[in-house]
Formats: structure tokens, sequence, C-alpha cells
């Protein structure tokens, strides 16, 4: 693993309260790949292949890419072939073979029924990838990361009497606990050390500051892991994953920041009638 002493000692102080990046994650990515080994550069690109994720997933859905939509590892030439190739049923040559499983699975007659949950599927499915890899700070984020969104949806499905186990994606044992325990904190109050502050977080009523809090949480949650890593590429990881954080807040009115929650209720809608602080989400045009 390499040492990247004057790369890192050149980037911009950063904090969770700035209301500008001082990079956009576009030049942060042209200024760092070219200078870290091949091995890491593979770490890095995990950030990159998270994103083709909702691009594949966007692809899917609306038959082309958002107009804010980021460049991933794949191209979209790239990811219309592999969707052709999806569909006539071919053998599809890939790294990451979850995408064009998750592409078959979502062209199925059952999750065509089950959309509104395809966001929370490819994503498991990525972080079952990202949680194998052999960087133990790496691993530990995105196991964090499934855990805290399958907590979260575990309150929201409690809150309006939703079939939790409906909702848990991924494996390990916060997602077993979820899916099983009948306990009022389902066990994880003394085995997570996060579970009492998303406690707290989900009684915010306010979406906006819900949402801020849990990327609060994600930000403190990098600092802590990174405290002893010096000059390595879990630094320029975790730089990458804080300036995205800054970037979307940067860019999010009110409006925009309750629309987040659809990730967590938008699959919700058919099934349940909508809660009373979530109706003006449902209902407002382009929906």
């Amino acid at each position: 693993m390499g040492k990247y002493y004057y790369l890192i000692t050149g980037l911009a102080d950063i904090s969770f309260d700035d209301v500008k990046a001082p990079y956009t994650l576009d030049a942060f990515r042209e200024q760092v790949w070219s200078y870290i080994s091949k091995r890491d550069r593979r770490i890095m690109d995990l950030l990159l292949l998270e994103t083709d994720c909702h691009n594949i997933l966007s692809l899917l859905r609306d038959g082309e890419l958002s107009s804010d939509a980021r460049t991933g590892l794949y191209t979209l030439p790239q990811m219309e072939e592999m969707v052709a190739a999806v569909k006539a049923d071919d053998c599809v040559e890939t790294e990451h073979p979850f995408l064009p499983l998750f592409i078959k699975e979502y062209l199925s007659d059952e999750w065509q029924m089950q959309a509104g949950f395809a966001v929370d599927r490819i994503l498991s499915m990525f972080y079952e990838y990202a949680m194998r890899s052999k960087n133990g700070f790496v691993s530990d984020w995105y196991r964090f990361n499934l855990d805290l969104n399958n907590i979260q949806s575990a309150f929201t499905a409690r809150k309006y009497g939703l079939d939790i186990r409906s909702l848990i994606v991924g494996t390990g044992d916060v997602a077993e606990a979820l899916r099983t325990s009948g306990a009022r904190d389902w066990g994880l109050s003394q085995e997570v050390n996060f579970f009492d502050e998303m406690a707290r977080i989900q009684e915010v009523e306010d979406l906006t500051q819900r949402e801020h809090s849990i990327d609060m949480l994600k930000w403190n949650w990098l600092e802590e892991k990174t405290f002893f890593h010096y000059f390595t590429v879990e630094i320029l990881f975790s730089y990458m994953v804080r300036l995205g954080i800054i970037e979307r807040w940067a860019l999010l009115d009110r409006d925009s920041g309750q629309r987040l929650f659809r990730r967590l209720i938008g699959g919700l809608k058919d099934q349940i009638e909508a809660p009373v602080e979530f109706r003006d989400v449902f209902d407002r045009p382009g929906r």
C-alpha cells in the first residue's frame, strides 16, 4: 500500500459545516487517480462503482441517465451494451458480476412489480461486493452503511406498521437481528455503537435535518476510523466521501432534502397511505 505524503498534505482542509467543497468530485478524481498505485486505484474505484449502481438503475427505469448523473467506471454505451446483452441472454464479461445479475432481476416480472425496492436491492448487492474488499477500512465502511440503512428502514417500517423483514437487505448479524428479533431495540443497542444515535435521529420530525444528522454520523465515523491512518489510500477514500457530502448539501434546497427520503418510502407508496409528513413529497408534480 502506497504512501501519498505530498498528495495528502496538499489537500485543502474540509469540515462538515463547509458550504462549498474546495474541489468538485470530478476535479478530485482527476487530481488523484493518476498518482496512486493500481492496487489503491481499485479501492478508490469502489466509489465510482457505487455511482454506476445509481446510473444503471436510472437507465433501466427511465431509458436514460438523469441530467445530473456522474460518470462512474462504466460509460453510458457500456451500460447500454450490458443491458442489451442481458436481454439477449448473452454472457456478460465484467469484473462486477452483480451488475448483470441485478439487471436480469430487474427485468424479471417479479422485479417489475417491486421496482420501488430496486435501489435497495442494487445497493445491497454492491455492499456485499464491496465488503469483500481486502482493505479492512473499506470493508468496514460498506458494512457500516449497510447496517445503518437497514436500521433506518427498520425504524421506518415499525413507525408505519410495515413488515420489517421485507425491507431489510443483505446479510450479517445486524440484518439477521432486524429480521428475527421481537425486542424493542432488536437486541442491537448493546451490539451496535451507533444504534442509540440512530434512534435519536429517527425522532427528529424535520426530514432534511434528519438526513443531515445521518450524514454527520457518517462523517464522524470516517474521521474516527482514519485517525490512525497516515498518508494512505484510506485518507483519500475518506476525503472523497466527505467531499461528496459537502457537495451534495451545497446543491440541495429544503425540498430537495425531503426528496432524499424517497429511497426509504418510495417503494411503500402503493402499500400504505402516505404519512402526513410525506404526502407533499408524493403529491409533488414530477414524482
